[in-house]
């Protein structure tokens, strides 16, 4: 477990924003919330969704993810929808304290292997943000955190949208 947060965190400092190979739709999943009900991509079609890979103990999540949940605030009456991920399943036990923490109210899935999610969507670090359109295309793939990225999420978010920021 210590090697594999060390891993994602060393790879979170030196990973670039985005990448080259980006897929252009995002593979769908069968995952469950905290409360155990089963959730599929297709249960976010029809939406503008923004997916959030992260963990509890992810420091650069605890950074960008407050910033992202200001996004979905701004724009969820206007179309948006939101999930997060955790790609620890060991540290599900942790989620529900961490989101009132951080005061974050985005549904949860967990229920995936940290090595298949790495795998399927591509994750070099946490946070990874994917922002996709109402059909599951990927608009907008960001991986880690950098100050002002939320920026970049959100003018992706108002263009999708189609209204003034």
């Amino acid at each position: 477990m210590f090697w594999t947060l060390s891993l994602l965190l060393a790879v979170a400092i030196l990973a670039p924003q985005g990448s080259a190979k980006d897929p252009q739709t995002f593979k769908p999943f069968k995952l469950k919330t905290l409360d155990g009900t089963r959730k599929t991509l297709a249960d976010y079609t029809n939406k503008l969704t923004l997916v959030a890979f992260f963990y509890p103990r992810c420091a650069y999540c605890k950074v960008a993810l407050p910033e992202v949940q200001k996004i979905y605030d701004k724009y969820k009456d206007k179309g948006l929808s939101m999930i997060m991920i955790n790609v620890v399943p060991q540290e599900n036990k942790l989620i529900p304290k961490w989101l009132e923490e951080h005061s974050l109210t985005a549904p949860v899935l967990i229920g995936a292997s940290q090595a298949s999610l790495m795998r399927d969507y591509n994750l070099k670090a946490t946070p990874t943000h994917y922002l996709l359109d109402d059909k599951g295309a990927v608009l907008l793939h960001q991986t880690g955190y950098n100050a002002g990225d939320e920026k970049l999420l959100e003018a992706k978010i108002v263009e999708a949208l189609n209204i003034a920021p």
